[in-house]
């Protein structure tokens, strides 16, 4: 809050407050449907906080506001070494089964938190120390690459999986007819060959598609604004 004066006489006040970006409730209402607790730490006041918390859809219990560094820093490692510790970001996700701690953060007063986060990621746009304290840096501040980040190391992981569990069922049927006596060297090679093609092609599931890409470039932003053809 702010006052103008003339002459030593107040004439008008005026109020100003951090604006939450366009794609803040998008991306925490989508990280709630992923399973992942969202809560946010700041160094504002209480009343600021909780109304950027309520316009991006974040509840009352999940705010921590007025923190210092050093209050950030020790609810982050508070978060890490307990399990079911519920309450508690700039921002964090905390995966519900193991307690692994992710940490966003664009500011100084970020840095130490985002340096004992399990996984701290910083906002290209941000200030250059949180950017190299950190294990991630977004290249803006579009939240969405956030989201995109979460979602692809959780189909990373299944497809892992996937190739990991085609590979030994493979192997453990070219061996099965090895044994009995009905398979051949060249069998065993084909199948070996055949394997790794199958499991790379579903690794190429991974590579984002077109619209993916332009959506997290912002392409339809800039092309609306005439800067491409």
């Amino acid at each position: 809050v702010g006052y103008m004066s003339i002459d030593g006489d107040v004439v008008c006040m005026y109020c100003v407050q951090d604006a939450a970006r366009e794609e803040s409730r998008e991306v925490v209402c989508a990280l709630k449907l992923m399973g992942i607790e969202t809560v946010m730490l700041t160094g504002d006041n209480q009343h600021s906080a909780l109304a950027i918390a309520r316009e991006v859809g974040l509840a009352d219990e999940d705010i921590h506001s007025q923190l210092l560094p050093k209050e950030k820093l020790d609810i982050i490692a508070e978060l890490k070494f307990t399990k079911n510790t519920k309450n508690s970001p700039s921002s964090y996700c905390r995966g519900n089964e193991n307690g692994f701690v992710l940490m966003v953060g664009d500011g100084v007063n970020d840095a130490p938190a985002l340096v004992i986060a399990d996984i701290g990621v910083a906002m290209g746009a941000g200030a250059a120390l949180a950017m190299e304290m950190s294990d991630v840096t977004l290249m803006d501040s579009n939240l969405k690459k956030l989201l995109y980040c979460v979602q692809i190391g959780q189909k990373t992981n299944r497809v892992i999986i996937e190739n990991l569990t085609f590979s030994f069922a493979a192997k453990a049927i070219v061996m099965g007819f090895t044994f009995a006596g009905k398979a051949s060297l060249w069998a065993a090679i084909a199948s070996d060959v055949g394997a790794m093609l199958v499991v790379t092609l579903n690794g190429m599931k991974l590579l984002p598609s077109k619209e993916k890409r332009n959506d997290l470039v912002g392409y339809e932003f800039e092309k609306n604004k005439g800067v491409l053809s």
